[in-house]
């Protein structure tokens, strides 16, 4: 229990990829200590460059710190990362962290699996997904969307609110995962339609930059329009903020929770197969923008 009697929490981090290692450097420059693991090599030297002190597997981290954030590319892997007798629950019952904080884009039932995994050690678990990718996350911009014990969200809720700017308690384990996979679902739906729009316009002789700016200051506007619009108008698909691979998982997961819940998905279902062609043309870590040149290819089959 001493690790705790400190002036700020030590903070551990498992998965040190662009969003565990923008997290990681608000972190160090708010004063914390922050232990971190990664199975690459490279991304465990980069955080300490950073300052932070790399750990040798994820138990470690969980016995160094106080507080235990995961970000990692999926839930799978963050129930995998807590098993064995190198996962982040196999800590010593003396070093016991206080709280487990995922904030991976997570399968809700994964979520739910895994607070009860933490339960059963005896420490609180919350699913904090981000809303915001990790340039958001760099300027301390973004939504963070949770779920678990309320007394837990209450503790740690100061700490996120440095670490982005706007919060929201959604309810039980697995809430917050569940809203983050409703958030990101819409996201994919809204590229597809912005991409059809704006091929649309173009193909009807209105010039791009006409089009953008009269889309974006009219009711037509959204984030998604701001944000990849003029990419797509562009055809500027390199340096991606947010790939199709991700984007191919998150509208997958929206999916799966339509299953799950009996719903209906006419729209989720027509967009889908953009970004399985994405992925099958090759453009699977190219920006999410590049579902605009689906259309494009489609567009030159027809004319075949």
């Amino acid at each position: 229990m001493a690790k705790r009697a400190r002036n700020k929490p030590i903070i551990g981090f498992i998965g040190l990829g662009l969003m565990g290692r923008a997290f990681s450097k608000n972190l160090i420059a708010d004063g914390h200590r922050v232990f971190g693991f990664d199975p690459d090599r490279a991304a465990r030297t980069k955080f300490k460059r950073l300052g932070g002190e790399p750990a040798v597997s994820p138990r470690e981290v969980a016995e160094e710190a106080d507080i235990v954030m995961i970000s990692v590319p999926n839930s799978k892997i963050s129930i995998q990362a807590g098993r064995g007798k190198e996962g982040f629950l196999a800590f010593a019952e003396e070093k016991a962290p206080a709280l487990i904080c995922d904030t991976t884009t997570a399968d809700p039932e994964d979520s739910r699996r895994l607070a009860v995994m933490c339960k059963k050690k005896g420490v609180d678990y919350l699913d904090a997904c981000v809303s915001g990718h990790s340039e958001n996350v760099k300027n301390r911009v973004g939504l963070l969307i949770v779920g678990g014990p309320e007394r837990a969200y209450k503790k740690v809720s100061p700490i996120f609110g440095k670490l982005l700017d706007d919060q929201i308690y959604c309810g039980p384990s697995g809430s917050g995962a569940t809203m983050k996979v409703l958030i990101n679902y819409l996201t994919c739906l809204q590229r597809c339609a912005i991409a059809e729009t704006i091929r649309m316009g173009l193909r009807s002789g209105v010039k791009g930059d006409i089009l953008f700016e009269a889309l974006h200051r009219s009711a037509a506007d959204s984030r998604q329009l701001r944000n990849r619009g003029q990419r797509m108008i562009k055809r500027r698909y390199t340096n991606p903020v947010s790939a199709v691979t991700v984007l191919h998982k998150d509208i997958n997961l929206g999916m799966t929770l339509a299953k799950r819940s009996k719903s209906i998905t006419p729209i989720g279902s027509a967009s889908l197969p953009f970004y399985d062609e994405a992925l099958s043309s090759g453009y699977g870590e190219l920006d999410s923008a590049v579902v605009y040149k689906v259309f494009e290819d489609r567009e030159k089959k027809r004319k075949r």
